[in-house]
């Protein structure tokens, strides 16, 4: 992924723009430049903690002058010589059902945290393909907890987020597609998205019901933001209905002929694509 220039950030329509502000923009860590530090790049910005008194009574706030890196573990640690902690636990465990002690799971909270933080910066810096990298790291970090021999109420408490992650996840590829892969990928990205989290949803609506205030409806939130994104870019950037949008409409009215059309265009489309990855 190439750094934007100045052009390229211009290029990014303002109503977009302030969407991702929204979305990204998380109080508690003010994003301030990106740094250079011994060669290696880096993010700076200013963490606003709550400043507690021994009783526990709210004192006020202190600002903490903070970087993170552009690439690997934002904190530049590599726990056991490793890139992550879940590279660590997937290479240690060899992808078969572990175990993971409370110490484990309290680490690996905290590094999906960091990655969370990352996450944000870089969609306000546009730098979609890091932002789908740090999302995808979260998504295995719940996959790893998932597979594990942990409780219940542990697993939950990481994959109760998989909406979440799975719309910024869906939004960088598909702000990354924009720009490299044309927009019916991009288009195709969104919708699959929207979908997946609609059945997660669906899946586990008993989990969410037991959840407290906005959580309870948080794959429907999610299905919104990424419907808000469709509408802005189809206004402002021309993406079209994707091929499996049109597909499930199709199907829903009926209409076998149409049905057997878009069938025939999405294989058609699949083969071209590997045939191009086939090429020289």
């Amino acid at each position: 992924m190439h750094e934007h220039d100045e052009d390229d950030r211009d290029a990014l329509p303002a109503t977009i723009r302030a969407l991702f502000q929204r979305l990204y923009r998380d109080p508690r860590y003010l994003l301030v430049d990106r740094v250079e530090r011994l060669g290696r790049e880096r993010i700076a910005f200013v963490e606003v903690c709550t400043v507690l008194s021994p009783t526990g009574d709210v004192r006020g706030q202190a600002l903490l002058s903070r970087e993170y890196s552009r690439t690997g573990r934002p904190d530049g640690e590599r726990p056991y010589g490793e890139d992550s902690l879940l590279d660590h636990h997937l290479r240690d465990r060899g992808g078969e059902a572990i175990e993971l002690s409370e110490d484990d799971l309290s680490a690996l909270r905290d590094e999906t945290w960091q990655y969370y933080v990352r996450r944000n910066f870089c969609f306000l810096m546009e730098d979609y393909h890091q932002a789908r990298e740090d999302a995808e790291h979260n998504l295995g970090v719940s996959n790893l907890v998932q597979r594990s021999n942990t409780e219940d109420a542990a697993k939950w408490s990481f994959v109760r987020w998989w909406p979440w992650v799975e719309r910024d996840r869906a939004i960088a590829q598909a702000m990354w597609d924009l720009e490299h892969n044309g927009p019916e990928q991009a288009a195709n990205e969104l919708y699959r998205a929207q979908r997946g989290i609609e059945q997660f949803g669906h899946q586990h609506a008993e989990q969410y019901a037991e959840e407290e205030g906005e959580n309870q409806d948080l794959g429907s939130h999610m299905v919104q933001h990424i419907g808000a994104l469709v509408e802005l870019l189809r206004r402002d950037r021309d993406l079209p209905v994707s091929l499996d949008e049109q597909f499930d409409q199709a199907s829903a009215r009926g209409d076998s002929a149409e049905t057997d059309r878009l069938r025939a265009e999405m294989i058609r489309r699949a083969v071209d694509v590997d045939g191009e990855e086939d090429g020289p």
